[in-house]
């Protein structure tokens, strides 16, 4: 299974009449299948995806991460682009979410089109090849980033644990991608889940936020612990990671680690099922 992964938003850019913002969108290539994760903030995602060349009319599931509005914040702007594609992700996605006093889930929830969306709850096959991990359990509380985040539940605000978080993993016989957008349950939590999992699989490239910007040594230290017993063949780092902590993990592996910026583009070849598979 031929794999590619193109960043189509993220908070940096390097490449000419891309544009970057604070939000994380990637379009997924599997096989036959393609699967967007995430929209980013805005309808950005949509304009550098002509620039580069990616179809958003060929994708068969958009798969959003959790219900912050700079994940989901294009969503809109999909489901005019996209009329065939459904939504997934986890019914909490779409309750109010809010950092201190300043909303920031889903745009106009009210206005979507539910019959659109399918709500998943377990690990799952999606596609041939490509999983959605929404039960995450957090096993170890110091690698969770759920500072300042609120969620109105039975009309109280109260802290978020984001139960809404879900990760997608791309995977062949021997080996596998696995991609994180926030890991506001922590990376360390989400990738033994997955590797508990996906018994003796190797993984063979991590993309993802960390939500690690201007985080204490402390908070960093646990991930590297964490990665240390886990380390994918390649880390690329983004997003709410901060290029600070970028630098940090390049000075901890070097060459194996890179930055997933606007308009980056990843190759990886999986060897494949020979069987079909997939589909809601």
């Amino acid at each position: 299974m031929k794999c590619r992964i193109t960043t189509l938003v993220e908070n940096c850019v390097y490449g000419r009449k891309l544009q970057a913002e604070h939000g994380l969108s990637l379009y997924v290539e599997a096989g036959d299948h393609v699967v967007l994760f995430d929209t980013g903030a805005s309808d950005l995602f949509v304009r550098n995806a002509r620039l580069l060349h990616c179809d958003l009319q060929r994708v068969d599931y958009l798969v959003l991460s959790h219900g912050h509005s700079d994940h989901s914040g294009g969503l809109e702007a999909f489901l005019e682009v996209n009329k065939k594609a459904k939504v997934i992700c986890k019914r909490e996605a779409l309750d109010r979410k809010f950092k201190g006093e300043r909303e920031n889930g889903i745009k106009n929830a009210e206005r979507l089109d539910m019959s659109r969306f399918i709500f998943v709850e377990k690990t799952t096959e999606i596609l041939s090849g490509i999983w959605v991990f929404p039960d995450l359990p957090v096993t170890d509380e110091n690698d969770t980033h759920f500072e300042q985040f609120l969620v109105r539940r039975d009309g109280q605000l109260i802290p978020d644990r984001f139960e809404d978080e879900l990760a997608l993993v791309l995977k062949g016989i021997e080996g596998m991608i696995v991609l994180s957008a926030c890991s506001h349950r922590g990376i360390t939590n989400i990738l033994r889940t997955i590797c508990s999992y996906f018994e003796n699989i190797r993984m063979r490239m991590l993309i993802g936020g960390f939500h690690i910007h201007n985080s204490p040594k402390e908070k960093c230290d646990v991930i590297v612990k964490g990665l240390k017993e886990l380390f994918p063949e390649e880390l690329g780092v983004c997003h709410c990671s901060g290029v600070d902590k970028y630098a940090f993990f390049y000075s901890q592996w070097g060459d194996m680690v890179f930055y997933n910026h606007t308009g980056c583009v990843k190759d990886l070849e999986l060897l494949d099922y020979s069987r079909p598979k997939g589909g809601f």
